[in-house]
């Protein structure tokens, strides 16, 4: 693994990458704060290998202006006053009690990442299809598949640089300081529940499909009920079953909906209508669409990848944390398969006749019998959603002056109640303030997820600041990390434009007459 700073040897001086990020005493003391002795998160029973392994990245070193070795930091570390330490949390020792313990296994942060990502976006993706064509929808699954792996590669890198990171409000603290920790705690809050507004509304379209006929606010708020009961659980080992079930859940979903589409064809259309089509290149006839609405739906696949939240709390618990990467890996590539199988196969049953999400195009028996099966896959992801901001704001409750409250069970339970009340009852009134299944979802990523996105190359160069043109391979890094920044801000702004627009063009049509309706919007 090439050395992350420069040698310690070097005299480091200032370099155009290091005025991305902040400077001084106060910028050296959260590096400190944020490195911990990795070992003590790695089994006893390890090869020569992985000792090796281990020995490699505990001693890269972390700093660069009169830059400290791994030792010297560990040193200072110990003997910091609490007064030296910024509000956001640094890196928990031993001898202090853990909100969350490191208890999660490889199989169980896969099944936790991918119940994040998995559900929301698939039943979405047909429609996609039918807008930009079966061709270019495949390149652009494949490019979003590998953006989504370096996004989560740099997320790893640096979880295993600055162990003490555990998500992205200490990410922000890191690198910008206070600024950063507030912006990141306010952008992943926002994001968190506009993702379970959006679930809540789905749950509230399956129950109108499994025959409750009731107003659409209550169905939503009752789905939001039992989102929060189900999103209790604190760790991932104990939510990990619930993951599983929603993974089980979403792919025997899809099993059914594409052998039913195949065998029906599409129910909506009706006597008389033209025979669907399905274009390789551009979009079937019922659909004309424009840049704005290519973009849409390229966002939209861009937030069906990954979990980019998850990752850092997910390393955090995680027995050995080096195993992520195997995570990640195996997340990609379940997505990918899931991602292209459900595009291509459900948009040639259906042509134009595919709606979003796609089982409103199936019969009305296949309707309910879908539906009543992915209720678990929209319970689950949802809260899977909520967690790293519950998480994120248990930290924050629990600092360094509340720590010892972490030892009083009543304590940290009725905080973490009172957070996930917070964070449902929100969810709630977003979903119907903004109640459109897609351009929530796109509006939601093109502010946020492209914000966490731009976290990984920020990270790159942070960590490369004082050497990013000292070898090819920083080079690479360096060049392929400034094409990532120009890559998020050009989705943050196309993205918003093209979600704020859909948005209003719904509104203008009718399909919703006002915020808290109780009509089905359509």
């Amino acid at each position: 693994m090439d050395p992350l700073w420069p040698d310690e040897a070097e005299v480091p001086r200032r370099t155009i990458v290091s005025y991305l990020f902040a400077h001084g005493d106060q910028a050296l003391t959260r590096r400190i704060k944020y490195t911990e002795d990795i070992s003590a998160i790695v089994t006893e029973t390890q090869t020569e290998h992985e000792k090796d392994y281990d020995q490699e990245i505990v001693q890269e070193p972390i700093h660069a202006t009169n830059e400290p070795t791994t030792e010297t930091v560990k040193y200072k570390a110990d003997t910091l006053d609490d007064g030296m330490l910024e509000g956001v949390n640094g890196a928990y020792t031993d001898n202090q009690p853990k909100p969350f313990p490191r208890t999660l296994g490889f199989f169980g942060a896969f099944f936790n990442m991918i119940a994040y990502a998995i559900a929301l976006g698939i039943l979405s993706i047909p429609v996609i299809v039918a807008t930009i064509g079966i061709v270019p929808f495949i390149l652009v699954t494949i490019f979003f598949c590998a953006l989504s792996y370096y996004i989560g590669y740099m997320y790893w890198r640096l979880g295993m640089t600055f162990p003490g990171v555990h998500n992205l409000q200490q990410a922000g603290d890191l690198m910008y300081g206070k600024t950063g920790a507030t912006f990141f705690v306010v952008a992943q809050f926002i994001f968190s529940v506009f993702l379970q507004g959006n679930h809540a509304l789905l749950g509230g379209y399956a129950f109108w499909y499994l025959g409750w006929r009731s107003c659409m606010v209550v169905m939503v708020v009752v789905f939001a009920i039992i989102s929060f009961i189900v999103s209790l659980p604190r760790s991932y080992k104990l939510f990990t079953a619930f993951a599983a079930i929603s993974f089980t859940s979403i792919m025997t979903v899809v099993i059914i909906a594409m052998i039913a589409s195949g065998v029906s064809g599409p129910a909506n259309s009706k006597p008389g209508d033209p025979p669907k089509r399905v274009l390789a290149f551009g979009a079937t006839p019922k659909y004309d669409p424009d840049f704005l609405d290519g973009m849409l739906g390229v966002m939209n696949i861009f937030i069906s990848f990954g979990s980019i939240p998850a990752y850092l709390p997910v390393m955090a618990e995680m027995k050995d944390p080096r195993l992520f990467l195997r995570s990640l890996t195996l997340l990609m590539s379940c997505s990918l398969v899931l991602y292209l199988i459900v595009g291509t196969i459900m948009n040639y049953n259906l042509g134009q006749y595919v709606t979003s999400p796609s089982l409103g195009s199936l019969t009305t028996i296949m309707i309910k019998i879908c539906y009543g099966l992915a209720l678990p896959t929209i319970l689950v992801a949802g809260c899977a959603i909520a967690q790293p901001t519950a998480k994120m704001f248990m930290i924050n409750v629990f600092n360094s002056q509340r720590r010892h409250l972490l030892n009083n069970d009543r304590v940290v339970w009725i905080v973490w109640i009172v957070i996930n009340v917070i964070t449902w009852a929100i969810a709630f009134v977003l979903a119907e303030v903004i109640p459109f299944f897609s351009s929530l979802l796109a509006l939601s990523s093109a502010l946020f997820w492209s914000v966490f996105f731009l976290v990984a190359p920020l990270s790159y160069l942070y960590r490369h600041q004082y050497n990013y043109w000292g070898s090819w391979r920083n080079r690479v890094g360096f060049l392929v990390a400034l094409a990532g920044i120009g890559l998020g801000f050009f989705f943050i702004i196309a993205g918003t434009w093209a979600a704020a627009i859909s948005i209003r063009d719904q509104y203008t049509s009718g399909n919703v007459t006002a915020p808290f309706s109780c009509e089905i919007p359509q």
